[in-house]
């Protein structure tokens, strides 16, 4: 069941962890809405899913194709949170059943597990279909914002929202998705400042070489003038 259900009892809670070469996500928290369910699931829920490293992993991955449209990167995590729930992601998926349908789930589980040797893939589409439940991967909404005032402030930080919206209640993971200054070579020192000065690296005469460094720096000086952007409006 464990191996199944993933993520189940282990203990990754606010303030874990993990970098790629150009992000840093880490996890703040979670939420629930709606605060009568949210008791009830408390109450029924016992073992609670804690292991947030799948999901920042799949964030990480999704940020490393970020470019300059936040959209798209939210729209691509999404589809992947979701293809992961259905295969990997059994644990979180389980704790945003109704407890009535983590009974039958369980019961279900059981059976198919005693009687066949098949993959969590092939378990989901089993339990879906013999449950005629269509709908049991929930709806995910993903929100990258800008972090402005507070204690965790900062140019190259933004807030991630994963929402979960389950049949009696929602929950909300979030995130802190840091964009590191990667000032690591005299290439890398002299594109951040050119990049924060043209649009667009086709437009400029050098190496093909490093064309790719200086739209990395543009990219890197959009998500950091959003900050600041935000802030002159709101003053």
């Amino acid at each position: 069941m464990r191996r199944f259900l993933s993520g189940l009892g282990f203990t990754q809670g606010p303030g874990f962890q993990k970098t790629s070469e150009k992000f840093g996500v880490c996890f703040e928290g979670i939420e629930c809405e709606n605060a009568e369910h949210a008791e009830n699931w408390a109450n029924n829920v016992k073992i609670k899913f804690e292991n947030w490293s799948q999901i920042i992993e799949l964030t990480l991955g999704s940020l490393e194709s970020f470019y300059d449209d936040a959209s798209d990167f939210e729209d691509d995590l999404q589809d992947e949170i979701k293809d992961w729930l259905a295969v990997d992601g059994w644990g979180l998926l389980f704790t945003l059943f109704p407890f009535e349908f983590q009974q039958y789930f369980l019961l279900m589980y059981s059976h198919i597990q005693r009687n066949h040797d098949i993959s969590n893939e092939d378990i989901f589409y089993r339990i879906r279909n013999e449950s005629e439940a269509r709908g049991l991967i929930p709806r995910v909404e993903v929100k990258l914002l800008l972090m402005i005032g507070g204690p965790k402030e900062h140019e190259r930080r933004k807030m991630l929202l994963i929402k979960f919206n389950g049949s009696n209640f929602k929950r909300i993971a979030k995130f802190s998705v840091e964009k590191k200054r990667l000032r690591r070579t005299l290439a890398e020192i002299a594109a951040e400042v050119v990049g924060q000065m043209v649009e667009d690296s086709e437009d400029l005469e050098i190496p093909e070489t490093l064309k790719e460094i200086v739209s990395d720096k543009i990219v890197d000086a959009d998500w950091v003038s959003d900050c600041w952007l935000t802030k002159v409006q709101n003053s």
